[in-house]
Parts: C-alpha cells; structure tokens; sequence
C-alpha cells in the first residue's frame, strides 16, 4: 500500500481512535479547515470533538491535561504545528512527563502520550518557525523520540507511541509531508525502535542519517552506486536510544564514514555518534577519512538569497563523498528552487 506521509499518520490516528475508546486527539488547529497539514482529516465527524479535540491557546496547560488524561488512563495524542509552540510546555515535558515513572516507581504503569511536533524549514518558516531540539530532547531519560524518515516509519511511529505505555515524543518534518512510500502494517511494531536501519548495503564508505535527510541520502546512494561507489547506508528513528555497533562493524568494513545531521552541529545526534566512534579504540585506529554535514550555525532566515548554500541534499552528499574517497568530481544541477520541497508546498506555514 503507497500513502503520502500524512495520509500514513492520519491512518494510524484514525486506527487507534478506532481500536480504543479511551483514546483521544487533542491540538490547535486539529479540526481547521487544514486540519494539520491533512493529517487530521475526517477524525472529528467520526468520532466527535469530545475526542478529537480543538482547544484554547495554552500550551503548558494542554501538555498537562494530556498527560493527565493518560495517568487516568487515556491514550492521548497531542499535536504542535510547530516544534517551536511546544517551547511553551518544556515545563510538563521535561519536570513532569520523562520524570514521572522514575519519581514514582510507576514503572509498569501505562502512560500512552504522543506529543507530535512538526519541524519546518526555508521559505516561510523564519528563526521561530524552523527550530528543531529532538536532540536534547533524546537526552531525556523516560522520554522516546522518534523522528521518521517515511509513510512506513511514519505510521509505526504514531502506532508505537499510542500503544507503547511510554512518554513519545515524534518530530515530523514538514518536508517529508508530500513524499509517497509504501506502507506494511506487517511490520514488526518494534521495528523502528532501538536499532538502526539498514537501507543499503556496500563496502566503499559508510553513511548515517535520519529524518528529512534520509530521501537524500537514498538517492545519493543511488547515483554513487553508477560510479562504483557502494553505500553501507543505516539511518535511525529512535534517537533516543539504538545501538550503535552495526555502524561500528561497518566502519571497521570500509573504513571511510560521513555521519549527516539533519539541524545544526553543536550537541546533535551525529556529535554524539562522533563521540562513541573515537572513544572506540578498535574503530578509532581504522578511520581514512571522517566527514560531516551539517546546517551551519545559525537562525534560520526568510531570506531566498541568505538560504542558498545553507541546506544539504543529496548533491551534497554526492561531492562530499567524491571529495572523501578522492574521486573525479561530477557536475550535478541544484535546483532552482531551493528553500520549499516541491511544487506541492504552498506555505507559508
């Protein structure tokens, strides 16, 4: 089955809404006429806004009343269009929801809230509409972030977090919105979680990534695969915790690595990773040659011209690669357009 990404979480919405009474949908613009870039749609004439829940504008307090509603029982998704209104409720998050099994030896106690935040990026998102701390976030103890890179992980995702008793967190990439992927309910529903992804396989240099630069990655392996250059390619969903060792194994392979984050450097996943590959005294000794791409420091600006050279793509992934593994370069034509995902992106928001 091929879905859109939104279609894909709005499938797993609509399934556990379905499958469990106590269960409900709750965020600013849930039931608008854009029904949260369609992924809401159709919930509330299904199942009434008494569960598909349209509230005032209060951030801190709707992560509390989530939360609440889940110590009662519920499982709750709750949904910011925008990483950056979740800011307001850093509070519930951080001193109240990755805390709470800890502080009260709840261990076993199910606590199904999904807190969906989306994360926007070029034109139209500007420095408070384009901020992204799943990092940090990951750093919790007792909260699970999850950042898909398709429809299939995408589904799982909304799935795991409304099902899995465990705080979630799911950073959705604005620009993934509109990309089409097939979907396998068969999927094992652990298979996102705690383990990479291994989405090629080859022995010339060994690639990591996740979220929005995952479709990058893919098609610069693909063109590399003409030049006789072969990706060992893993990505990640749960940044919380995956373990690490399939990308040391390979590395020891090719010897040669480009970690790609998918937001700027400093305390980033792929810093983290750098950190684990040189503590690795096995890994450390075998390494020709260590790359990373990354968004440079900075706010994001509105500013067509100032965005030029600030974005990755899989051009980029193509001439660092070249570049690393001292190979005759290749001319590859960069989009026009930059700074928007496709012509389906009407923005502003």
């Amino acid at each position: 089955m091929s879905l859109l990404v939104t279609q894909a979480i709005n499938q797993a919405l609509d399934e556990v809404l379905l499958s469990k009474d106590r269960s409900v949908c709750i965020g600013l613009g849930i039931n608008d006429p854009k029904r949260i870039f369609n992924t809401t749609q159709n919930l509330v004439e299904k199942y009434g806004n008494t569960r598909v829940i349209e509230p005032p504008t209060s951030e801190n307090a709707l992560t509390g009343i989530a939360f609440g509603l889940c110590l009662r029982g519920y499982s709750v998704c709750l949904t910011h269009q925008r990483l950056d209104f979740s800011l307001l409720s850093f509070d519930q998050i951080i001193n109240t929801i990755s805390k709470w099994k800890f502080m009260f030896g709840e261990e076993k106690q199910e606590l199904s809230c999904l807190i969906r935040m989306i994360v926007g990026r070029g034109w139209g998102q500007g420095p408070t509409h384009s901020q992204s701390y799943h990092s940090f976030l990951s750093s919790l103890p007792g909260l699970k972030v999850l950042y898909p890179f398709d429809s299939d992980s995408a589904y799982h995702s909304v799935k795991y977090g409304m099902n899995s008793g465990n705080p979630t967190v799911l950073i959705e990439h604005r620009w993934l919105h509109n990309s089409i992927g097939d979907l396998d309910k068969k999927t094992s529903k652990n298979k996102y979680i705690s383990s990479l992804i291994k989405l090629a396989a080859g022995t010339s240099i060994t690639i990591f990534t996740y979220g929005y630069m995952v479709p990058e990655a893919i098609k610069a392996t693909e063109i590399l695969k003409e030049y006789n250059i072969s990706v060992d390619l893993f990505v990640a969903v749960d940044l919380s915790d995956f373990d690490l060792s399939p990308l040391l194994e390979s590395l020891n392979k090719t010897n040669n690595i480009t970690l790609i984050e998918c937001y700027t450097l400093k305390c980033s996943i792929v810093n983290d990773i750098s950190t684990k590959i040189i503590t690795d005294k096995k890994t450390r000794l075998g390494i020709d040659s260590f790359n990373i791409l990354a968004l440079e420091q900075g706010h994001e600006s509105t500013s067509f011209s100032k965005t030029k050279t600030r974005y990755n793509s899989y051009i980029e992934i193509v001439e660092n690669t070249l570049r690393q593994l001292n190979k005759e370069q290749i001319y590859l034509k960069k989009s026009y357009y930059h700074d928007i995902p496709g012509e389906w992106f009407k923005g502003p928001f």
